[in-house]
């Protein structure tokens, strides 16, 4: 076959299945994406020197073919997303939340932060510091109040070194340990307890600048304060405008090189000069486009939030909490005075495409925004919003394939399932009553007392995406009192709240939530999406049946686990139920309310892997036992996870840890 006249059948057939070389023609277990040609240099042992260089040649045909999540990140143009508003305005929330939906979707998406480098660079260029700085004595009661405070809080992503790359951002990072997570807390922050109990702390003055933009300053002090970031500060400008651009040279450099699709651009970028400055550098580049998000703050609550998170960043995490949040207050106010919103000179002359959040999502507007990627974002951060929910993921009981070694069909579960089935019922019973009311409430208040079980409607609804719909049921509103508003139970923020319960069409996870249905105490909907990965001519056999039937398909497989796509009509890969997946993601980012999903192994894997951030090359071999449950609680940062088992001795469920 001539070069430059397509495919041969044989590989575009292998990449359709599964995603990996014809069996006839596999490559090398150490570089699965080698390119292969059909000239080889000869051995160099010539007297008279090594053969000359082979002049240039177009690509031979018989390149291997790349797997699907390649073609994603290499087809049609990369984007360069710009954050823009003030300190503490979450814009890092908005970067790590794009980070994890866009890589779980597999687009190679990459955090490059400012601060970072800016931080790089300041240590660099200071010399060893000198003992730590002293405050004078606060009084007792203050004292031993900061001191209980500071031990119960953590400092998140505080443990990676400073990097502009990687997810890494003024708060937390991206690229954090995905397996070891933060256990839920109800004490409250430092920063909590300077805003509330410490008035005035941060009127007083602001500590007096070094000469140099790079402060030279003790151990545990920013290493810029609030004066480097004074827009009157001409050295301080001109610094913090060179980082800008030459994060964004190191932007270009890994879209072009290192193999990337999405880079966000972490910083205030809060001047019209700034953002055209960074426009006009990135429309050098071809195959590039640029949207820019700005995230704008007025709820004053969301804002306290934030100033937590901030404290606890890699600028504030060594420094005193009041000498800290004078300096952050000064500093955002140094940035209020140069501060302009993307305007509608902007719109006209620059043609500029953004997104503007307002308050984490209560009102976006988008303008010139085309594009699949640019879309994507667009509709994912519609959903976002910060209302505390529980969601609880798990695996149907076992059914008797799990019992006989076999994938995939529609089998009932066995005797030791139904048995966890009971036990999750009761769990969920006493961890969400579908109408509960405090004895104290109740007491003071007898016209809160209910003479019949009461089911509170979901506000949340997935109609559209169940299959088949179930009948409903008689709901009735409850009195609504603040007085009956309890945090007693992890994961629940409010007992009265309603828990929907999603379930497969398929009957293992129906039976596993029966219980609950037939009560009629919650809304039970079997939903399509949540199958198990569809096994194509592999259903209803075991490993061994289908390594003695089908050993190509077997050992293609165990090659490309993510990538592979059982043969067969319907037959799916791991890729195929991350895009199945996706109505799932969204709706639960959307809901407000708590939810029990009872799925199947691939599916809870895949949903772990987005909520805990999971790489996609270890998702497939993620350890999702059976009769485990998974309790997560959505954090700017990612998600809380406590983990519970299933005691057969006992019937009960055992907290069994914080991590996968």
């Amino acid at each position: 076959m001539s070069e430059g006249h397509g495919i041969p059948a044989s590989i575009l057939e292998a990449i359709t299945q599964d995603g990996t070389s014809s069996p006839t023609n596999p490559p090398p277990p150490s570089a699965p994406h080698a390119h292969r040609h059909h000239h080889l240099h000869p051995t160099s042992d010539r007297k008279h020197g090594p053969l000359p260089a082979a002049p240039a040649r177009r690509e031979s045909v018989t390149r291997l073919p790349k797997d699907i999540l390649e073609q994603k990140n290499e087809l049609g143009p990369k984007l360069v997303i710009f954050m823009v508003g003030l300190p503490a305005r979450g814009k890092s929330y908005v970067c790590k939340k794009l980070v994890r939906y866009l890589s779980w979707s597999g687009f190679n998406t990459r955090v490059f932060n400012v601060g970072n480098r800016r931080r790089v660079m300041a240590t660099s260029n200071s010399p060893p510091p000198p003992p730590p700085l002293q405050l004078p004595p606060a009084p007792m009661s203050r004292q031993s109040l900061l001191s209980q405070e500071t031990s119960s809080v953590s400092s998140v992503g505080s443990s990676s070194p400073p990097s502009s790359v990687a997810g890494e951002s003024d708060t937390a990072s991206t690229s954090g340990s995905r397996l070891a997570l933060p256990r839920p807390s109800k004490a409250r922050s430092v920063a909590s307890m300077l805003l509330s109990k410490i008035s005035g702390a941060y009127n007083g003055p602001v500590p007096e600048p070094c000469p140099s933009p790079i402060m030279n300053v003790p151990a545990g002090v920013t290493t810029h304060d609030a004066k480097f970031f004074d827009p009157s500060n001409a050295e301080g400008n001109q610094v913090r405008e060179k980082l800008a651009l030459e994060t964004l040279d190191e932007i270009v450099e890994w879209l072009r090189t290192g193999g990337g699709k999405v880079a966000i651009h972490d910083a205030t970028n809060s001047t019209i000069k700034r953002r055209r400055a960074l426009l006009d550098r990135l429309r050098q580049e071809k195959g590039i486009k640029a949207m820019f998000i700005e995230s704008i703050c007025t709820d004053k609550r969301v804002l306290d939030t934030n100033i937590q998170m901030k404290l606890q960043g890699p600028d504030y995490k060594n420094m005193p909490p009041e000498l800290a949040m004078r300096d952050f207050l000064a500093r955002t106010a140094n940035y209020e005075k140069a501060y302009e919103t993307i305007s509608q000179e902007e719109e006209e002359q620059d043609d500029l495409g953004f997104i503007k959040l307002i308050n984490v999502g209560k009102k976006i507007i988008a303008h010139n925004v085309h594009g699949y990627l640019e879309s994507q974002c667009v509709f994912y951060l519609m959903q976002m919003h910060i209302k505390p929910r529980t969601i609880w993921l798990t695996r149907h009981g076992e059914s008797e394939y799990n019992a006989s070694g076999k994938i995939g069909g529609d089998p009932p579960l066995t005797p030791l399932g139904r048995r966890y089935a009971a036990a999750l019922a009761k769990f969920i019973r006493e961890s969400h009553p579908p109408a509960v009311l405090s004895r104290s409430a109740t007491q003071s208040n007898p016209s809160l007392q209910l003479s019949q079980p009461t089911i509170l409607p979901s506000p949340d609804s997935v109609t559209s995406l169940s299959v088949p719909p179930l009948p409903p049921t008689p709901t009735s509103l409850m009195p609504k009192s603040p007085s009956i508003l309890t945090d007693d139970n992890f994961g629940v923020a409010d007992p009265r709240s309603p828990l929907a319960i999603w379930t497969s069409t398929l009957q293992r996870t129906y039976q596993t939530v029966e219980q609950l249905d037939e009560s009629g105490e919650y809304d039970v909907k079997r939903i399509k999406f949540l199958n198990e990965i569809y096994a194509g001519i592999c259903e209803n056999m075991t490993y061994a049946e289908i390594e003695a039937a089908h050993p190509d398909e077997y050992a293609a497989r165990q090659r490309a686990k993510l990538v592979y796509r059982y043969p067969g009509p319907g037959g799916e890969s791991y890729v195929d139920v991350i895009e199945r997946l996706r109505p799932i993601i969204i709706e639960l980012e959307r809901m407000q309310t708590n939810v029990l999903i009872v799925t199947h192994q691939v599916v809870l894997r895949t949903l772990l892997s987005y909520f805990i951030g999971v790489p996609l090359d270890d998702m497939p071999t993620l350890s999702v036992p059976l009769h485990t449950l998974y309790c997560l609680k959505p954090k700017p940062y990612g998600a809380d996870l406590v983990k519970y088992r299933f005691n057969p001795d006992t019937d009960e469920f055992d907290e069994i840890g914080d991590t996968l």
